[in-house]
């Protein structure tokens, strides 16, 4: 099973967080949830490789830190999140049983989510299959797994969840859709963040909170997201980049 991330250029990820974190903020908060991400994912010994996705130079040297690949968007024919994937896909199509396409913002999986996952997609005897972690909205596609590559156009977007399980089961594959607790909570907005603050998650996305905590953004986010915050307040602390 191939994995593949997707990550945007880092300093543009994450602009519906732009009412709440500065550019530089945002990207450093963008790159500690990837590497929640990865910390996670390389201790997966079904996942025999793992690759970004991106151009940007943070994302090549996290696959140098993390002894993963990272493919040109470029090369792939990008730009755009879907041409990227499909061509990254599409590439391996025939030379590996699965593929499986993460997104970069889910900090909050476990390790036993990740196991639970891919056992459950495993465990369908039909040979084409695709198993998808939709959002808390079940709405989006989080993490999407097929089997075999190719089969499925990947359609990201809104309402991509139920593009991609009407497009499979127009093509006669089982299709299982799930919901997790960390899986399902990507972090798009400020309420994301602030549902993330807002409770004790043990283990889960130490790298991510601790840069919300440590450079005091935590107070920021709970203010603005509790309505606590004026105008002035605002433009002071998140337009200083």
């Amino acid at each position: 099973m191939w994995t593949f991330i997707p990550l945007k250029d880092f300093v543009q990820a994450k602009q519906r967080l732009s009412g709440f974190l500065g550019p530089s903020e945002r990207r450093c908060l963008f790159q500690a949830m990837v590497e929640d991400v990865l910390d996670v994912l390389t201790q997966l010994p079904a996942l025999e490789r793992i690759i970004l996705l991106s151009d940007d130079p943070t994302a090549k040297l996290l696959a140098e830190h993390y002894n993963i690949e990272c493919w040109s968007e470029k090369a792939l024919g990008g730009p755009g999140l879907n041409p990227v994937v499909n061509s990254a896909v599409q590439s391996v199509a025939g030379q590996v049983d699965s593929v499986m396409v993460v997104h970069g913002d889910l900090p909050l999986a476990s390790l036993d989510e990740w196991e639970l996952f891919i056992s459950t997609h495993q465990q369908i005897i039909n040979k084409e299959k695709v198993t998808i972690i939709t959002d808390r909205q079940c709405d989006g596609s989080n993490v999407v797994l097929c089997s075999p590559p190719g089969m499925l156009n990947y359609e990201y977007g809104s309402e991509s969840c139920h593009r991609h399980r009407a497009q499979a089961q127009g093509k006669r594959m089982v299709v299982e859709i799930m919901e997790l607790l960390g899986l399902s909570r990507d972090m798009d907005d400020g309420e994301d963040l602030a549902e993330l603050l807002s409770r004790d998650w043990g283990r889960r996305a130490p790298k991510t909170l601790q840069y919300l905590r440590e450079n005091k953004l935590d107070q920021r986010i709970k203010a603005l997201t509790a309505g606590e915050a004026n105008s002035a307040f605002i433009k002071m602390e998140v337009v200083k980049d």
